[in-house]
């Protein structure tokens, strides 16, 4: 097992090298395989052994081989952050299904996040296949994010016999309607009450595609702690002056981070709460 998990967090950085480049040109429309990776100051190419996730950057000392132009920390940040993701997942579900699933889909959340951070937009060719992959993938999140009393109970009242077979894809659609829905119906309301727009379609494009891929409860879960955490950021701004009532943050940074939080510890927080306040 340890020997597995060593290998599945070093391919996890490796791929976090992908995800700077998807991060980067996606925004641009740019292709993401052709041409290869190279300084955006100079334009050398950068050699194989400088493009070693964290180490390079290490070695290198933060600049190009080149032109000695500083390589922003973001690189490093997001192949040490993919790493942890694959090694998170790989040691919660010790690779069944769940693991390369939930790889694949917080890879997406990691380059949402950060395409958000900078460019305030979460682009289609993400969240809408994402959100239809999520979905044609839920049979494989049984362990993760099903099985609860509550799904078996939904199955029930829609008459489905055969529960463990229906409630992933139930419960996967029926996250993309609430995720996408509710933020919808949010910004509807706000932009008809405030005469402007409060929140982007994107928003609820990423919802759907969270809502897709980790069902209803843990997406309603999402929004409330992706909400809380946007809140206390923005409020702390506020009193250190940072921003006021009219500064745009990027909303999505926040449902990532929510998204993250609900996958690994929503279901023993919900679970907690529902004992709690039974």
């Amino acid at each position: 097992m340890q020997i597995e998990l060593v290998f599945y967090t070093l391919l996890g950085l490796i791929i976090g090298s992908f995800l700077n480049v998807c991060i980067y040109r996606i925004p641009l429309k740019k292709s993401i395989a052709f041409p290869g990776s190279a300084c955006p100051n100079c334009g050398a190419a950068i050699r194989p052994y400088d493009n070693i996730p964290v180490l390079s950057y290490l070695f290198l000392m933060g600049k190009c081989r080149g032109c000695r132009t500083p390589i922003s920390m973001q690189y490093p940040l997001v192949e040490l952050v993919s790493g942890i993701i694959f090694y998170g997942c790989a040691r919660t579900w010790e690779f069944t299904s769940p693991t390369y699933v939930n790889s694949l889909f917080l890879c997406v959340i990691l380059v949402l996040v950060f395409t958000d951070f900078h460019h305030r937009i979460l682009p289609n060719i993400l969240t809408i296949p994402g959100t239809l992959l999520g979905i044609l993938l839920s049979p494989f999140q049984m362990q993760a994010v099903y099985l609860g009393i509550l799904d078996i109970k939904v199955a029930s009242l829609l008459s489905l016999t055969n529960a463990a077979f229906a409630i992933p894809w139930i419960g996967s659609i029926l996250g993309a309607l609430f995720g996408g829905g509710s933020l919808f119906l949010v910004g509807f309301g706000y932009e008809k009450l405030r005469k402007r727009q409060g929140l982007g379609m994107g928003d609820v494009k990423m919802m759907a595609m969270v809502g897709a891929f980790l069902g209803y409860r843990l997406t309603l879960l999402t929004i409330f702690s992706g909400s809380l955490i946007g809140t206390i950021l923005g409020i702390s701004l506020i009193l250190l002056r940072k921003s006021n009532l009219q500064t745009k943050l990027a909303f999505g940074v926040f449902l990532g981070a929510g998204a993250i939080f609900s996958l690994f510890w929503g279901l023993p927080f919900l679970h907690w709460y529902l004992r709690a306040y039974q």
